[in-house]
């Protein structure tokens, strides 16, 4: 199969790589993936760094942070380099909640924060959540991913709904499915951390993998046109079923963790949609199928929705509807849908772009004339994708 799968900027799932226009270009281009795994390990460096400020506030802030990195890093295995939009990866976060949340409930004597035998339940219910996620998205993405478009959007987002009702119906972990695993040791609120920014590490990793390897390169072919890819025999329903399994996992792992680091949600808090949409909007803000866009996008955005909240006078809450977050939320959805459909990263690409030797905006090596071209090709690339 082709390792070039498409002719445009836009459409590469490396972020660094740009158009391919001169041996120069094509160098620049081919280490793409190598400065944004460098420059995610940078930024994952940093976060790491944020509890030895010894500031509690600022470590809880970036715990919510990290998570949504991890959220919208795995979203982009299945929206960004498959390009299906699915709107019900909630499921698999609200599944690996309840898992871990049913599995300290099944043993009464995890009530003591220091029972040794708290460690073994929770990891215990964080390998059910897994397991259950994966099977679960292996048999719902079997039809659903038959769907294309808004269809599929619908039926995720269905999909979601349903379970929510049946966990709430079925009085799963409680009354109402009201959940309410064991408090953890103050203690562990580091290793909460932690765990999320391995996990981001890991997803990092994956998606880097994905950008060089021949399954990223089948799901891109995918993307950018399914009936062509079936042509050059790719079996696309088991891709895009593999990269659905591949999302669910680490979406899984973080609802297990939250569930343990929140001590109480229920299934309002874990299968809202408001995540779901916070995780396609923060993938399309930094740039989806880019290695970088999600990392960057879920920064920018969890950042700021956690200021505006304070500067609004009201308390920062993870998922809930406070009429400040709610209009940053829409007011971001608008400027991305019709300023940064391509996302940040591929803004910045464009702008760092270098034109071949002789073309046009090749004249004039000043640092003056370089940026005018630079912010030339940015307002034509959005003037060309945006709305």
């Amino acid at each position: 199969m082709p390792r070039e799968t498409s002719s445009t900027a836009s459409n590469s799932p490396v972020a660094g790589s740009g158009p391919a226009s001169g041996d120069a270009t094509t160098t620049r281009a081919g280490r793409g993936w190598l400065w944004s795994l460098l420059g995610g390990l940078v930024i994952l460096g940093g976060i790491a760094a944020i509890p030895t400020l010894g500031s509690d506030t600022l470590t809880s802030n970036w715990t919510i942070i990290t998570m949504y990195i991890v959220l919208a890093q795995s979203w982009n295995f299945i929206g960004g380099f498959t390009g299906y939009s699915a709107f019900g990866n909630v499921t698999f976060f609200g599944i690996g909640a309840y898992a871990v949340a049913v599995s300290f409930l099944s043993n009464p004597k995890v009530i003591s924060p220091y029972d040794p035998q708290r460690p073994q339940q929770f990891f215990i219910g964080l390998l059910a959540g897994v397991v259950i996620s994966a099977i679960f998205a292996f048999l719902i993405g079997l039809p659903t991913l038959r769907l294309k478009g808004h269809y599929f959007a619908i039926a995720t987002l269905g999909t979601s709904v349903a379970v929510e009702e049946i966990v709430t119906q079925r009085d799963v972990a409680g009354s109402g499915g009201l959940a309410s695993p064991p408090f953890p040791p103050l203690s562990l609120h580091i290793a909460f951390y932690y765990g999320f920014v391995a996990l981001a590490l890991v997803c990092l990793l994956l998606t880097t993998w994905l950008a060089r390897s021949k399954f990223g390169y089948a799901l891109v072919a995918i993307r950018e046109n399914e009936q062509a890819a079936q042509t050059l025999g790719i079996a696309t329903t088991w891709y895009k079923v593999g990269a659905y399994v591949l999302s669910a996992i680490p979406t899984a792992i973080a609802g297990g963790i939250y569930a343990y680091y929140s001590s109480g949600f229920e299934p309002a808090t874990v299968f809202t949609s408001s995540i779901s949409v916070t995780m396609v909007l923060v993938t399309f803000l930094g740039g989806s199928g880019t290695v970088l866009g999600p990392i960057i996008g879920a920064i920018i955005f969890e950042y700021a929705s956690q200021q505006f909240a304070l500067s609004s006078g009201q308390a920062t809450s993870v998922f809930g509807y406070h009429f400040g977050s709610d209009t940053l939320l829409g007011v971001a959805i608008i400027i991305v849908a019709i300023a940064l459909p391509q996302g940040l990263v591929r803004v910045v690409q464009e702008f760092t772009r270098r034109p071949v030797a002789g073309g046009a905006g090749a004249s004039g090596n000043s640092r003056a004339n370089q940026f005018v071209e630079g912010v030339r090709r940015v307002r034509k690339f959005i003037a060309a994708n945006g709305i």
